[in-house]
C-alpha cells in the first residue's frame, strides 16, 4: 500500500490545481451520479490519462484528503433496507469529518424518484454519537424521518481525490484505501477504488467516462454505507447486493496480478 500511495501522490502532482473557493461553481448538491468500482491498481492509469482534462482540488499543500463518516440508521436498518429495496425517495444521514481541515458537517442525502441526488448540510461542532436537538431538528426539516429513532450505524473511512473538469461542468471523486468499522468489527478494502462522476445531467460528453471505458472500467452501483453494512453486520438482507460482493471479491483477487503502471 505504501508504494501504491507514493505513486498516487506523485501522479496527482502533475495536475493543474483548483482551490476550494473556485470549485464552488461546481458544488453539485443536486446532480446525477454515475459510480464505478475498480481495482485500485488501475488508479495511476486513470489519473495519468485524466491530467490534461481535469484539475485537482488542493487545500493548503494537500491534494488527497481523509474523510471519516458516521452513518445513522434505525435499529431495524430502515435506511439501508430502503436502498436495498430500491425505494424512492430514500435518505442517508451522516456526520462527515474532513480530517485535513478539521471541519465536520451533518449531511442529509436524498435520492429522488428521478434518480437525482440532492445533498444538504450544516456545520457541526463535532461528530455526535447521540443526536443533539439542533441536529434532530435539521434532519426532520430536510427529510420525513423521525430523528429520535436514528442511532450510529457504521463508520466509513477513506482517502479521496477530487477532480473538476476544465471544459465541462463535472466533479469527480475518487475514493481509495477504504475501511469500515462497526463496534469491534473492521473491514479494510485496500484493493478497491470507487470513482463517482457527478454531473448536472446525463447529456453531454464526459472525458473521464471515456477514459474509464478505455481502461475496462464500467458503471455499477455502489454505496459505501450499504457495502460496509453487508460486510460487517450479520443476518442482514443483501440479495440485491450479492453481485457487488462477488465483484469485490473478484477485484481483490485480480488486483494481486494486475501490473501497476511504473
Amino acid at each position: 500500500m505504501a508504494e501504491k500511495l507514493k505513486n498516487i501522490l506523485e501522479t496527482i502532482q502533475l495536475f493543474d490545481k483548483i482551490s476550494l473557493e473556485d470549485m464552488d461553481a461546481v458544488r453539485m448538491m443536486n446532480r446525477i451520479d454515475t459510480k464505478y468500482v475498480f481495482q485500485s491498481a488501475k488508479l495511476k492509469d486513470l489519473l495519468n490519462n485524466s491530467k490534461e482534462q481535469y484539475q485537482v482540488l488542493q487545500i493548503g499543500e494537500n491534494r488527497t484528503f481523509q474523510y471519516n463518516s458516521l452513518y445513522f440508521d434505525t435499529e431495524d436498518l430502515d435506511l439501508y433496507l430502503a436502498h436495498h429495496n430500491g425505494k424512492r425517495p430514500r435518505f442517508k444521514i451522516r456526520f462527515r469529518e474532513y480530517m485535513e481541515t478539521g471541519a465536520v458537517y451533518l449531511e442529509v442525502k436524498k435520492k429522488t424518484n428521478k434518480e437525482r441526488t440532492r445533498k444538504s448540510r450544516i456545520l457541526a461542532e463535532k461528530t455526535e454519537m447521540e443526536l443533539s436537538e439542533n441536529s434532530r431538528l435539521y434532519i426532520e426539516q430536510q427529510s420525513p424521518l423521525q430523528a429520535s429513532a436514528l442511532k450510529p450505524a457504521l463508520w466509513t473511512i477513506f482517502h479521496r481525490i477530487t477532480l473538476v473538469g476544465k471544459n465541462s461542468p463535472e466533479r469527480i471523486t475518487i475514493d481509495y484505501d477504504l475501511s469500515f468499522q462497526h463496534g469491534e468489527k473492521e473491514k479494510t478494502l485496500p484493493s478497491l477504488a470507487i470513482c463517482e462522476v457527478k454531473r448536472d445531467s446525463i447529456a453531454g460528453t464526459s472525458e473521464i467516462m471515456k477514459i474509464l471505458k478505455d481502461l475496462g472500467i464500467f458503471p455499477g452501483r455502489s454505496s459505501k454505507y450499504c457495502l460496509g453494512t453487508v460486510l460487517l453486520k450479520d443476518q442482514v438482507k443483501y440479495n440485491r447486493f450479492k453481485s457487488n460482493i462477488l465483484k469485490i471479491n473478484r477485484l481483490e483477487n485480480d488486483n494481486r496480478s494486475y501490473p501497476a503502471a511504473g
